[in-house]
């Protein structure tokens, strides 16, 4: 009988194939934050490591949220730096100045917490590119990286091609599913991220001003970026009935009640953590800069009210005593009433303090009644 058990061949199997294994590399584990509070709860506290897929119609913010993601990226991850691969045109001035990146097109601007722009929409450079910076990394650098989009991509040999000769569609999927295997293990190994956006196809003409919804298809970008992702998040088109007016309580009037925001609408269509078909909205406000265009004071106000901290009476808002009380314990003022909810949106805004000493609050009343969030 050998006297070699099974751990010795093992052990000797695994020194042996470094190459070919993960099993001696530490893991990376994080969450990095949706910026939206109702949005991270489903998440189970953020985005972590490895692939995750953005689709949906146009307009449905799948790039906003992308960079939200990415600017919390290199907030919250040490050593880290963002990457984002331009194939389409769609990065404009401002939607710059709303992200609160900062972007640089030279290698030489290129340093922890900016986000590089990298304008190409060939699939071999955008894998190539993403496979060196993972491979060649000794100084340990955490790479969160953004491809917008996916749909945008073709092979390099179709540049040349006439459009009636070119198979972007079939080939870019086999690129893509070759480029996954390789890279989705070392990916979320590593502690790197990241965001594939890519569109979907409708089954009917979006009429924007409809409230009824849109049945959607499949994403595009082929099956392995649907196998391979952790989570899949699918955004809804916007429609009038999203709109957020400067009283909800009135009818739109361009002058004195103009559209001040939207509700953001996403379904989860692949995650972990049992959250698949879950649909989640969140606030957007118009005309912020630096990141802040979640409008973290609404979700914050909504959720106070439905855990009734506050309460409405007309059109004041009150805290409740015991809430009251537990803002006294931790020195914190707050007004006893306060008439209008723009008023409150504004106060927590102009005291953040308060927001932050909020979001700890409701954080642990999701961890206390995780089954009563919505």
């Amino acid at each position: 009988m050998s006297d070699i058990n099974p751990e010795k061949i093992l052990e000797n199997f695994l020194k042996t194939n470094k190459e070919d294994h993960y099993n001696f590399e530490v893991e990376e584990n994080y969450k990095v934050s949706s910026g939206s509070l109702q949005f991270d709860v489903e998440l189970g506290g953020g985005f972590g490591p490895g692939l995750h897929r953005f689709t949906g119609m146009n307009e449905g913010g799948k790039t906003s949220e992308s960079l939200q993601v990415m600017k919390n990226f290199l907030e919250t991850v040490p050593n880290a730096r963002g990457f984002y691969i331009k194939a389409e045109g769609r990065l404009s001035p401002e939607m710059k100045e709303r992200s609160g990146l900062k972007f640089v097109t030279e290698h030489n601007e290129w340093e922890n917490g900016s986000c590089f722009v990298f304008e190409s929409n060939i699939y071999e450079a955008v894998a190539e590119i993403i496979t060196k910076l993972i491979d060649h990394n000794e100084t340990g650098i955490k790479y969160c990286f953004v491809l917008d989009s996916v749909d945008g991509l073709i092979l390099k040999n179709d540049k040349a091609k006439g459009y009636e000769d070119s198979v972007k569609v079939a080939g870019g999927a086999v690129v893509a599913a070759t480029f996954m295997k390789k890279m989705s293990i070392k990916l979320a190994k590593r502690g790197h991220m990241a965001i594939f956006i890519s569109q979907v196809r409708a089954d009917i003409k979006l009429d924007p001003y409809s409230k009824a919804p849109i049945r959607q298809t499949t994403a595009t970008g082929g099956n392995a970026l649907l196998h391979f992702a952790n989570w899949i998040i699918e955004y809804d088109p916007r429609f009038a009935g999203d709109q957020i007016l400067e009283d909800p309580t009135k009818k739109h009037d361009p002058k004195t009640n103009p559209i001040i925001g939207v509700h953001a609408k996403v379904t989860v269509k692949k995650s972990p953590n049992e959250k698949t078909n879950q649909k989640i909205t969140y606030p957007i406000r118009y005309g912020r800069k630096g990141g802040t265009s979640i409008w973290i004071e609404k979700e914050i106000v909504n959720l106070l009210e439905s855990f009734e901290f506050i309460k409405k009476s007309g059109a004041w808002i009150s805290i409740t005593d015991d809430f009251k009380d537990l803002l006294l314990e931790n020195k914190l003022e707050f007004p006893e009433k306060i008439q209008g909810m723009n008023k409150v949106f504004k106060y927590i805004e102009d005291n953040p303090t308060t927001l932050i000493f909020f979001l700890i609050t409701l954080k642990n009343t999701f961890k206390r009644f995780p089954n009563e969030i919505y």
